[in-house]
């Protein structure tokens, strides 16, 4: 059966449903202040001496602006409290492997002895700044303090609620793990003060830990940007584990694409595939940028997955044109127009692990 976390309890929100014009102008602003890296090289087929792109639709400038001015936000809570889990174990064995739902896109993974954490993030906003911006509506599912040992970070893209670095700085306190980025975000990381910094190219293989594991950082369909004149100037992507576990498939934030075909081709079928589900409407705008429930189905059929979970989906509130469940109700109409049964794509609970079969 389809796994959805129903036993939280919202507090009703004063939030106004139009988003103004002025708060999205403060967001802007402040928003200049991260401007922080771009990456320097040769040209290449996805990258023009300055910036990074893909050949498929993606929005203007101009979209952006009709965005702001007509979005219409739907009411969320002000806070959900969901029902606490276990932490989540210190490894598993050989052969097997677990997820955990964290928050937003922070999944940890565990497979062969290693433990892989995914765009982590648990500051109270996904902002440049803290007295503005998206807001959690929830706690994280597990605590910085209960994590198991990280051996592998693996960020998407440099967007605020894909690379924080508050989060990540709390996570160097007590772990050391490497952190693999797409080409120009280590220079960020650098200058914060990071090490064990790994960038890669769409394609290319890291052996970070050989004798258990290889990392393959994948393209995807979406962008990157921390302030308004850097849009791109970082790559971002998708990443394919490979392990004696199985493969899995880490998307990170995409759009559908013909692009997908490239990893099918490479990877015939997956053990595992993490797929966001939430922050899909208004889908005229966030078509060229996000996967909605239906088209997250159709990804796990075309992949080949066993098994895939959901991510990307009722953390951060004031920027969502879709209800805090919408992916909920959206994702089972899927499963039943595609024919797909229940239990292959899961909504796990917030901090709730499962063992992958």
């Amino acid at each position: 059966m389809l796994t959805i976390n129903k036993s939280c309890t919202p507090v009703q929100s004063s939030t106004p449903r139009c988003w103004t014009f002025q708060a999205a102008l403060i967001v802007i602003v402040f928003s200049l202040v991260g401007c922080d890296a771009a990456y320097v090289g040769e040209q290449a087929d996805h990258f023009d001496g300055k910036r990074f792109f893909h050949d498929e639709k993606d929005y203007t400038f101009r979209d952006t602006l009709k965005w702001m001015l007509t979005a219409d936000p739907a009411v969320w809570p002000d806070w959900i409290e969901d029902p606490p889990q276990p932490p989540p174990p210190a490894d598993v064995e050989p052969g097997a492997l677990r997820i955990t739902h964290i928050n937003h896109a922070t999944m940890l993974i565990q497979m062969d002895g290693v433990n892989l954490l995914t765009d982590p993030i648990w500051s109270e906003r996904s902002s440049p700044v803290t007295w503005a911006g998206p807001k959690r509506v929830r706690a994280a599912g597990v605590k910085i303090a209960d994590l198991p040992r990280i051996d592998i970070i693996l960020i998407s893209h440099n967007h605020y609620d894909h690379l924080d670095i508050a989060s990540l700085e709390q996570i160097m306190r007590h772990h050391s793990p490497y952190i693999l980025v797409g080409l120009g975000v280590g220079d960020l990381l650098r200058k914060k003060g990071f090490s064990n910094v790994i960038e890669m190219n769409w394609w290319q293989e890291h052996s970070v830990l050989p004798d258990k594991l290889k990392i393959v950082f994948v393209p995807a369909r979406h962008g990157s940007a921390r302030g308004l004149f850097d849009r791109n100037k970082t790559l971002w992507g998708s990443f394919v584990i490979q392990s004696a576990s199985g493969n899995v498939y880490f998307a990170g934030d995409t759009a559908y694409g013909k692009f997908l075909a490239s990893i099918r081709d490479r990877y015939p079928k997956f053990r595992l595939a993490i797929l966001p589900i939430g922050h899909y409407e208004p889908r005229w705008m966030m078509q060229t940028q996000h996967l909605n429930p239906d088209d997250a189905v159709k990804l796990h059929r075309y992949l080949n997955v066993r098994q895939s979970v959901g991510m990307h989906f009722g953390t951060f509130g004031g920027h969502n044109d879709e209800e805090v469940d919408a992916h909920e109700k959206d994702l089972q109409l899927a499963l039943v127009r595609y024919g797909t049964p229940s239990d292959e794509f899961w909504v796990l609970g917030f901090g709730e692990g499962r063992d992958v079969p």
